[in-house]
């Protein structure tokens, strides 16, 4: 007799197939010289990298390089990588505001005068070069699988 599978169990298995092969290409090094180049100019306690900041951190950076290698088969296939990041903009959006808020519950105890605009602006641009990272692995692995 035949298996029969759902089409969330076939989907949950691609899932899990593509998480695999993108974190394949991921340096926990890469990330954690991320962390320190973007956020330590704003938060100079960033210096141990078994800390629970920046182990949140390397959670955020990890799942905004997947959110990214999910959608780079669209540019594979022609897309601009801004109309990509356009229809992706409500995920990257969600990341981006948990993980400001993430940032900020750890910054507003020490520095009471700390400005949100310059923590949401670094956790912009951290969760924003993430999702660039994935894309374009993605889209390299896809022109490779091609070939």
């Amino acid at each position: 007799m035949a298996e029969v599978l759902s089409f969330m169990d076939v989907k949950r298995q691609k899932d899990f197939e593509l998480e695999k092969n993108l974190l394949k290409e991921l340096s926990l090094r890469q990330i954690i010289q991320s962390v320190k180049s973007c956020l330590t100019p704003l938060f100079p306690f960033l210096q141990d990298e078994r800390d629970v900041m920046t182990e949140g951190c390397i959670d955020f950076a990890i799942e905004a390089y997947l959110l990214g290698g999910r959608f780079g088969v669209f540019g594979y296939y022609g897309e601009s990588m801004q109309s990509v990041s356009a229809r992706s903009a409500r995920e990257e959006e969600e990341l981006r505001l948990e993980f400001f808020e993430y940032l900020y519950h750890w910054t507003h105890e020490q520095f009471s005068t700390f400005d949100k605009n310059t923590v949401y602006e670094a956790a912009r641009k951290f969760i924003k070069d993430w999702w660039t990272e994935g894309f374009v692995q993605r889209e390299k692995q896809c022109k490779l699988r091609k070939r």
